[in-house]
Parts: C-alpha cells; sequence; structure tokens
C-alpha cells in the first residue's frame, strides 16, 4: 500500500464525491428526484466509459514526460482550488450551486409545467460529468506516475464511501459541510505532489 498515493486520492476524489452529492442534494431539495439521479449516473457514464477503454495508452507514455505533464495538471487543480478556497474564505462565501443550483435555468413551472424538469436533469449531468473528469484525472495521474494503481483505486472507493456514509448521516443537511475548507487543504495536498512530481520529471528528463 502506498500510503502517500491513498491518502492524495481519497482526498482529491473526495472532493469531488462530496460536490457531485450537494448537488444532487440541492436539486433534491428542488424537488427534482429523478432528475438528480438520472443526471448524476449520466454524467459518471460519459466519462467512465471512455476512461476505462483509453486508460492502457497511458503506461505508454514516457514515465519522466508524464511526471513533469502530471505534476502540471496536479498544480493546476491544486492551486486552483487552493485560490478559489482563500477567496471564499475571506469573503465568507460559498460556491453559487450549493444553494441554487438551478440558477440560469427555466424553473418547473417556467419549462411548460411538465413533470420532468429536462434543465434539471441537464445541470446535473453536466455537474457530476465534470466532477466524474477530475476524479479520473486524480486516479489516473497518481496511479500511472507511481504505479500503485490499488492504492490509487482503494483510496477512491474509501472516498466513496465515506461520502456514501456522509450523505446517509447527514440527512439532507450536505448544504452545511464546510467544503470549502476541504478543498482547501486538498488544494494544499494535490499541489505539494504535483510540485515533487514535476521536479522529479524534470530530474529525470533525458
Amino acid at each position: 500500500m502506498n500510503l502517500q498515493v491513498f491518502v492524495a486520492s481519497l482526498a482529491g476524489t473526495g472532493v469531488e464525491f462530496l460536490e457531485t452529492a450537494v448537488i444532487a442534494s440541492a436539486l433534491v431539495r428542488t424537488g427534482s428526484v429523478g432528475e438528480a439521479i438520472l443526471g448524476t449516473v449520466f454524467g459518471n457514464l460519459l466519462i467512465a466509459l471512455p476512461a476505462y477503454f483509453s486508460w492502457p495508452w497511458l503506461a505508454r507514455i514516457p514515465i519522466y514526460l508524464f511526471q513533469c505533464v502530471v505534476g502540471v495538471l496536479l498544480l493546476w487543480l491544486g492551486g486552483s482550488w487552493l485560490i478559489k478556497s482563500v477567496r471564499r474564505k475571506r469573503h465568507k462565501q460559498r460556491p453559487g450551486w450549493i444553494d441554487d443550483p438551478l440558477r440560469g435555468f427555466p424553473s418547473r413551472s417556467e419549462s411548460g409545467g411538465t413533470r420532468f424538469n429536462f434543465f434539471a436533469t441537464l445541470v446535473m449531468t453536466k455537474s457530476a460529468a465534470i466532477e466524474a473528469f477530475e476524479i479520473c484525472m486524480i486516479v489516473s495521474a497518481l496511479a500511472v506516475v507511481s504505479g500503485a494503481w490499488g492504492s490509487a483505486l482503494a483510496g477512491m472507493a474509501a472516498a466513496l464511501l465515506g461520502t456514501g456514509c456522509l450523505v446517509i448521516a447527514a440527512k439532507g443537511a450536505l448544504q452545511h459541510v464546510p467544503e470549502v475548507d476541504f478543498k482547501l487543504w486538498t488544494g494544499v495536498l494535490l499541489s505539494s505532489i504535483g510540485l515533487w512530481w514535476l521536479y522529479e520529471g524534470l530530474v529525470h528528463w533525458p
């Protein structure tokens, strides 16, 4: 078990799973239960299926080059999380989608009074796909560079299980989870790993 990879995968994917759960919970509060479920399933399938069939090609990339690419990606992802979280903490703000996931979209009454809200499903699909893409990027980056696929996948599985337990324990109060703090410290962790792997790739560059 590669503890560094496990912890990084747990923290990184945990934030993404949590964001997906919070968005779905917000849609459920608007009455879009079926739309939240369908959107989550569709969004994850849109990313999971291509990722499953394409990940073996990653092993063909030279390790030093992949270390540099992964280092830059993790620095970008972790750094953006860190900057956004610091800014939000300074202004005591939270992401707007937590309280109003359908902002900018027609409400149920404005969409013809239909029982199924297409726009809510679209919002959830898009949100779930974005989070799933970042999960794939984090897990693939950690696993390919370190070779510890088991540790990376175990961290993702633990994050998924932990998020599921949190959803059950929170009982509809996920909007009160300190998502900004989670993202802040996860950003620090991913940025640190990204910086180290970028250094490793440059040092071993032929």
